[in-house]
């Protein structure tokens, strides 16, 4: 039978729809024409999915482990002069599939008959190699690893003990990045159902990039939209380049370009409201559900527009007008009530799927694998590719003896830590590392939580509580600096390799990996990464011994003194924070359980309206623009869903994905330009009327 979808008619059997219409048609009194037609899933329905053992291939390992360590080097090197890092690892699937793809035909022209690229081989290959590059973006070489040497030390007027130093080596650091990422990838294990499945957490950039992965390897005929996903995806790839490029023209200075543009008027520029041209946060609104723009837009508001400006009354009496440190001032605020109401939201939610397991273990007591959610126990038909992609996932189930094992290695690693670390670091007591590891599970949790609703990271945000918090358990001893500086490396990492072992199972749910060749492939990338990362560290640091660190030098590793300064700080105690700064964290944390429990009671048509607490802190730490961003994003995607809904719920994922890897790509070679000092052509500011008119007057006086 001819179906007819936007215009365009299909010749396509009844049967071979990717859900039954009549039955759909009598379950739900739908009489559109079947959204299941813009299936991705379906383009590959006659492709087999290759066991997990295909799937992670030599070859796979080696092109992940060659790539990852050449991308290393310039991660390292960029975090060492900027500071900041283009997300080289966006593009670790496209770089994987060119590779293969090139060797394959090369085989083929060469008589041999190679094994078939498979898009779950291409699955692992983005795993693995982001698992590479990971402990380089999080390994800290530009912050903590450095502030603990003499470099750092000696820049500061203040004399320091010989026991707050540690110089890198390559044998500690490969062994704190070793204990810490091992134990990391075995906590966040048990809730990849939770997440993936039951919970439908988006992970916008795995989604991205297991969009462009499965493009990659779309069949190249047939006329279902799916295939025109990917050509939307391509386009709007293409536009965001471009757009990333003709911004970069207007920014030839401080303050200038599209991103300085004051939306709604200087004084709401101010407070940070205004829309800023990002069109990878554009790109991710669009994929993300409307509670999620909703409770960020809610938290934007009321933390830059209500809170904020309260606090900022109250400067010279809770907190000095010049305040010496972050901490000792309005950056306090926001650090410590956001990651109050994140942590709250966390616990909550760990205490609730643990009480939840424990029912449900209880009811398969008998059963030789752990309990999981039926995910189609809804009354309302589920889309082809969530069918398909939600059994592949679900094939893999983690058996009691696993599970076990799995406990048992962790608490060997926690052990071992426990001895080893303070081996390393005298002043880091055996009692602090295990606290380290029993709390870092549930930051782990959080961390994952959080970027799985919005793709932001909390990790930057916690770097300085944690310095704080072990810097004043150690005191004004000897080594109190060293302590923090360890503590907070060993807590970030761990944090860190959790949330990127999640993310990664969400490229395989989308792209139908196995768990397990997933698993495999980013312990390998990490057991990779810890070795390269302070190799290419120390390779860099004795390369160039002139100056390295030091704010003068092209290395400068701008982070290492801030850190190095709050760990000095911390020995203070919590005295350093402004007044009423922990009491109303504890309050915070309180109503983001509590909200989290009313949330959770609501009827399902007023519980859209309460914000997800773990969502409403982000604008706390980075200010509204980037709500104010996926706000665009989101109403783009309504607007649309509006015109046409099926095509709307089909493309915009594409289009959200090719947003944000148009403008991811622009940050290298606008990173290379700024390594050759090479400055944009044009400055657009924008002025005040009393302040242009000053402008007017002084170039008026000199000519």
């Amino acid at each position: 039978m001819k179906v007819t979808e936007d215009g365009e008619k299909i010749n396509l059997h009844q049967k071979d729809w990717p859900l039954n219409y009549n039955k759909l048609k009598e379950e739900t009194g739908n009489d559109e024409k079947p959204r299941e037609l813009h299936s991705e899933e379906f383009l590959f329905k006659d492709k087999e999915i290759p066991p997990w053992q295909s799937q992670l291939t030599l070859r796979a390992v080696v092109v992940s482990c060659a790539m990852g360590a050449f991308l290393t080097i310039f991660v390292v090197k960029m975090d060492l002069i900027f500071g900041v890092i283009p997300p080289v690892n966006l593009f670790a699937g496209f770089f994987g599939f060119l590779l293969i793809t090139t060797w394959t035909k090369l085989l083929s022209a060469a008589g041999f008959m190679g094994q078939q690229f498979t898009r779950q081989e291409n699955a692992v290959i983005q795993i693995c190699v982001n698992a590479v590059i990971s402990t380089a973006y999080n390994g800290g070489f530009a912050s903590y690893f450095i502030a603990m040497s003499d470099i750092i030390a000696k820049q500061f007027p203040e004399p320091f003990n010989a026991e707050d130093i540690k110089n890198p080596s390559f044998g500690w650091m490969t062994m704190l990045l070793l204990l810490s990422s091992s134990a990391g990838l075995l906590t966040i294990l048990p809730f990849r159902k939770y997440m993936i499945i039951d919970k439908k957490l988006t992970f916008p950039t795995g989604s991205a990039s297991a969009n462009f992965i499965n493009s990659f390897h779309a069949p190249r005929s047939g006329k279902l939209n799916g295939r025109k996903q990917t050509k939307k995806l391509n386009r709007f790839f293409t536009i965001s380049f471009l757009w990333s490029i003709f911004q970069w023209l207007y920014s030839g200075g401080d303050s200038c370009g599209f991103t300085y543009f004051p939306t709604f008027g200087l004084k709401a520029f101010e407070r940070s409201f205004y829309f800023d041209f990002y069109s990878a946060y554009i790109g991710i609104g669009m994929m993300c559900p409307f509670v999620i723009t909703y409770s960020q837009m809610v938290g934007a508001i009321f933390s830059s527009g209500v809170l904020w400006p309260y606090i900022e009354t109250k400067s010279g009496d809770w907190y000095p007008v010049d305040a010496s440190t972050a901490l000792s001032g309005t950056e306090a605020y926001k650090v410590f009530i956001g990651l109050s109401i994140i942590i709250g939201g966390g616990v909550y939610t760990l205490v609730k799927i643990i009480v939840i397991w424990l029912i449900k273990h209880e009811n398969n007591h008998n059963s030789s694998a752990l309990p999981v959610e039926n995910p189609f126990h809804g009354k309302n038909p589920v889309s082809y590719d969530e069918d398909v992609r939600t059994k592949t996932f679900l094939k893999d189930q983690i058996p009691k003896k696993v599970a076990i094992m799995g406990y048992v290695s962790y608490v060997a690693i926690t052990m071992i830590s426990v001895a080893f670390f303070p081996f390393i670091f005298p002043s880091l007591e055996w009692y602090q590392v295990l606290t380290l590891y029993l709390i870092s599970p549930l930051l782990g949790f959080c961390r994952a939580y959080a970027t799985g609703l919005s793709d932001m990271s909390i990790s930057m945000f916690l770097r300085q509580p944690v310095i704080l918090i072990f810097g004043s358990w150690a005191g004004k001893s000897r080594g109190s600096v060293l302590a923090a500086l360890a503590a907070c490396g060993i807590l970030l990492h761990f944090v860190e390799v959790a949330s990127n072992m999640m993310e990664s199972f969400k490229v395989g749910y989308k792209t139908l990996s196995s768990p397990k060749s997933l698993f495999l492939s980013q312990l390998i990338g990490t057991l990779v990464g810890c070795f390269v990362s302070p190799y290419v560290f120390l390779y860099f640091k004795n390369q160039y011994p002139a100056g390295f660190g030091t704010p003068d030098s092209v290395f400068s590793a701008s982070w290492a003194s801030g850190d190095r300064a709050a760990a000095m700080e911390a020995a203070n105690g919590f005295s350093t924070l402004p007044k009423h700064c922990l009491s109303l964290s504890l309050a915070f944390f309180v109503a983001a359980i509590l909200v989290g429990m009313l949330r959770d009671s609501m009827p399902k048509k007023w519980k859209i309206l309460i914000p997800i607490p773990m969502v409403f802190a982000m604008p706390f730490f980075v200010g509204a623009y980037l709500s104010i961003d996926m706000s665009v994003g989101y109403l783009i995607f309504y607007l649309w869903r509006r015109k046409n809904k099926a095509q709307a719920e089909g493309f915009a994922p594409f289009v959200g994905s090719a947003l944000m890897f148009g403008d991811g790509l622009w940050l290298f070679p606008s990173t290379v330009l700024s390594m050759k000092n090479i400055v944009a052509p044009m400055c657009m500011r924008f002025l005040s009327k009393e302040m242009s008119a000053q402008v007017e007057t002084c170039l008026s006086g000199g000519s």
